[in-house]
């Protein structure tokens, strides 16, 4: 598993958005202050508008903002917008539970690999859940 560029960009994006709380911000501004290629940052902000993190608002004085509160959206969302959901071994995935080995959910319940890269991978999980933007967005006094 790795956090892409993207992601890690999208962390800095929202972190920003946050410290400019109830503003609207020129996708150039982002870009330059965040040391971001600004095309990369339009696509970013437009997978982080469909997923309801930010939004964005038209016209002379348009530019986007932070939807959710920097205390309520937490890494793993942000994650979740940009790359989809974690996952760290393709057996691990919902959709079709592919595992090479075993074909049956019994199977997969007794294989210890599966059942060690789950709780990994659930352990991780949690961790970017626990872990909200408000740790690292600056905040104007």
């Amino acid at each position: 598993m790795r956090i892409t560029q993207e992601v890690d960009y999208a962390f800095r994006i929202c972190s920003y958005l946050a410290s400019k709380k109830g503003e609207v911000v020129a996708a150039t501004e982002i870009s330059e202050t965040q040391a971001i290629p600004e095309r990369f940052t339009l696509r970013i902000l437009r997978k982080l508008n469909l997923a309801g993190i930010t939004d964005a608002k038209r016209g002379a004085y348009g530019g986007y903002y932070l939807v959710r509160d920097k205390y309520d959206l937490n890494l793993y969302e942000i994650i979740e917008a940009i790359d989809g959901p974690i996952q760290i071994n393709r057996c691990l995935r919902s959709e079709d539970a592919y595992c090479s080995k075993n074909n049956t959910q019994k199977e997969r319940e007794m294989c210890k690999f599966h059942q060690k890269l789950s709780y990994i991978q659930n352990s991780i999980i949690n961790m970017f859940k626990q872990t909200t933007l408000a740790e690292f967005a600056k905040t104007s006094h």
